[in-house]
């Protein structure tokens, strides 16, 4: 009687084991998990494709809040160009974006480079050359051509390098009178009373 008693149980327990571990290992299909990464085709063409693909930096955190202030201030201004407060924090903003660069290159902000400044306007251009700047160069071309600017709005020691950033020749006070005057009659700026 002993023997079938252990058989018995032997059994059972082979049996629980067995129906325990095939449905321990079934494959079960995954069930919908706000934790698990949702992998898609990614559209190149589509605005957040574009918009993550153009905020590459160099991941150098004091330019990037440099960029980002700019930004920010360039498209606040661009969409109230007549604020005086928008207007002076954009001001404020881009001075300290040009000092970044001519923090590396001086010569930019006297127009007096030379062939012997390569090497720092190399760097220059590779600490400011990223998705993220080309995008702040367009913020800013815009709200330049906004906000009207004129020559005397930007300090003398940036306003060289901001008049090319921002391609707004209004501002350069050693731009030629002809190109100044086609840069007004281009500009599609409000005129705010200034």
């Amino acid at each position: 009687m002993d023997t079938v008693r252990f058989f018995g149980l032997a059994a059972g327990m082979f049996a629980a084991v067995f129906l325990g571990m095939s449905w321990l290992l079934a494959v079960h299909p995954l069930q919908p998990d706000a934790r698990l990464p949702l992998f898609q085709r990614v559209d190149k063409d589509s605005p957040r494709f574009q918009l993550e693909e153009s905020s590459i930096s160099d991941d150098d955190p004091i330019r990037d809040r440099l960029r980002h202030e700019v930004l920010d201030d360039a498209k606040t201004l661009s969409e109230d160009p007549c604020n005086p407060v928008l207007r002076k924090r954009y001001i404020e903003a881009a001075n300290s974006y040009a000092r970044a660069w001519i923090s590396i290159v001086p010569c930019i902000a006297t127009q007096t480079c030379g062939s012997g400044d390569s090497d720092k306007t190399d760097r220059a251009a590779q600490a400011f050359g990223s998705p993220l700047d080309l995008r702040v160069r367009e913020a800013m071309q815009k709200a330049h051509k906004r906000a009207g600017f004129r020559v005397g709005d930007f300090p003398n020691d940036t306003v060289n390098l901001v008049a090319l950033l921002a391609a707004d020749g209004l501002i350069n006070p050693h731009a030629d009178v002809r190109l100044r005057q086609m840069a007004l009659d281009n500009s599609t700026a409000q005129d705010c009373g200034h």
